[in-house]
């Protein structure tokens, strides 16, 4: 099979968003709608691989410097036509087949792609388009096709007529075009029509005129092509998207206990025999082993997470790695870069905050622990707390292995406290406490005998 170029049309004003962020950069599952489409046709082995930018579109440009694709500019936007064009340059040198599709059609999969290069190729065609059936096909271009089931015409719902209109079968926009021949076309493109654009479409009537053969491929999945222009219709291809991704990972052996209730973002992995329970959110780059438990409403995000842990419910946990066998929560927040060892426990309304905490502690009832270095089997007891800022800058704390944090304690940082050391429960600690030994830091007690009777009886002059 010859090589395949892309070009991704991305430079669309989206005015039915009134957004100020270009359409493409809007979020769907995670991610701009944009890596999407990347994500698809990248599977694909396409080069080049050019995406059309609107000039000025900053946002736009500067999210294309982290993908692997190279940019196009159109200056004026002028029609779908004028836009394919803009890529002539990075293409002056390629005689292969070109994908031709849009920066708004997330739903799109591979080897749905992979079949319409497929298609392209049986046919010899000089293009091949790739159209879906809709039971209500009203504003989409009708194909309309020959005995042979060849293509012969694309016609515009505005300019159909009533038998025409009885067709089901809708062109997508995505199209494979022979290189060569497509920028040909697009030389003899003119605007004569009412938007005073130069169409795509265009050269598809060309190519049919000539003679020259135009295939068509209907999408196995009509919800592949749906494009996103309005903020409800993103709303409605997330759902589809979400809908698919419950799908994959229960197939793959994890069990949502509520499916239609558990938000999981595309690029989020799941090991086998992990529950997820109603209401959980899981977000971005996480990634979640064998064995876990993910309690309800938890809130999880671009987090890798070791096999056997359990997240209780109502926890947060954001930025962070967490080891194996690890319990957090409820109530409890893990976030900002923080690493969990195994078999740590973290319990009810405790904060951890860029802290690392070894293997086997114990932090479990109402703690704060933030910009730490916690060793291995340390406890921290309930009401313990790092005062890590000083009004200007964060400091750190570390506390050695086998430590011992009493109830109530106060850490100022910086300082550490050595390997084995016990810090008496309701002290404020603001030394360094060596290896093994006991820190106390609190006022002495002084019990008044008879003060209470003695003060009844001044209250009531008695």
């Amino acid at each position: 099979m010859r090589h395949l170029g892309c070009i991704i049309l991305a430079a669309g004003e989206g005015k039915r968003f009134k957004s100020k962020l270009p359409k493409p950069l809007h979020h769907l599952c995670g991610k701009p709608l944009i890596d999407h489409v990347l994500d698809c046709v990248s599977q694909l082995s396409c080069a080049p691989l050019v995406v059309v930018a609107a000039a000025g579109s900053t946002p736009m440009i500067s999210h294309l410097q982290d993908r692997n694709v190279q940019t196009a500019i159109q200056d004026r936007r002028l029609g779908t036509g004028h836009a394919v064009g803009c890529a002539r340059e990075q293409f002056a040198d390629f005689d292969g087949p070109i994908l031709v599709t849009c920066a708004d059609v997330p739903l799109l999969r591979p080897q749905t792609m992979e079949a319409l290069v497929e298609e392209h190729h049986r046919h010899g065609a000089a293009a091949t388009l790739l159209t879906a059936v809709f039971d209500d096909p009203t504003g989409y271009g009708r194909i309309v096709r020959n005995d042979q089931g060849t293509v012969t015409a694309i016609v515009e719902h505005r300019d159909a007529d009533e038998q025409i209109r009885r067709i089901h079968e809708i062109n997508s926009g995505i199209y494979v075009f022979e290189g060569p021949a497509l920028f040909e076309a697009l030389n003899t493109l003119t605007p004569d029509n009412d938007q005073g654009e130069y169409y795509l479409t265009d050269v598809i009537a060309r190519f049919v005129a000539q003679g020259q053969t135009v295939a068509a491929l209907p999408a196995a999945d009509p919800q592949e092509v749906l494009g996103v222009n309005t903020r409800a219709e993103l709303a409605r291809a997330e759902a589809i998207a979400r809908d698919r991704i419950r799908a994959r990972l229960m197939a793959d052996g994890v069990t949502l206990l509520d499916p239609g209730s558990i938000f999981i973002d595309a690029d989020v992995q799941i090991g086998r025999d992990t529950v997820i329970w109603p209401g959980a959110f899981i977000l971005g780059n996480t990634i979640i082993g064998e064995d876990c438990q993910i309690g309800g409403h938890v809130f999880i995000e671009n987090c890798q997470i070791g096999d056997g842990t359990r997240i209780r419910h109502c926890s947060v946990v954001r930025d962070s790695t967490v080891g194996r066998g690890v319990t957090i929560g409820p109530f409890a927040h893990v976030r900002d870069s923080s690493h969990i060892g195994d078999a740590t426990r973290i319990g009810s309304f405790a904060e951890v905050v860029r802290t690392t905490l070894g293997q086997r502690c114990k932090d479990l009832h109402f703690s704060y622990l933030g910009d730490a270095i916690v060793g291995d089997e340390v406890n921290i007891g309930a009401g313990a707390v790092t005062c890590n800022y000083d009004g200007t800058r964060k400091h750190q704390t570390v506390i050695g292995e086998g430590a011992f944090v009493g109830s109530n304690s106060t850490i100022i940082a910086p300082l550490t406290i050595g390997p084995g050391a016990y810090l008496a429960g309701g002290s404020t600690i603001n030394k360094d406490v060596p290896a093994e030994a006991l820190a106390i830091g609190r006022a002495r007690q002084e019990n008044k005998e008879g003060y209470v009777r003695r003060l009844k009886r001044t209250n009531t002059g008695r």
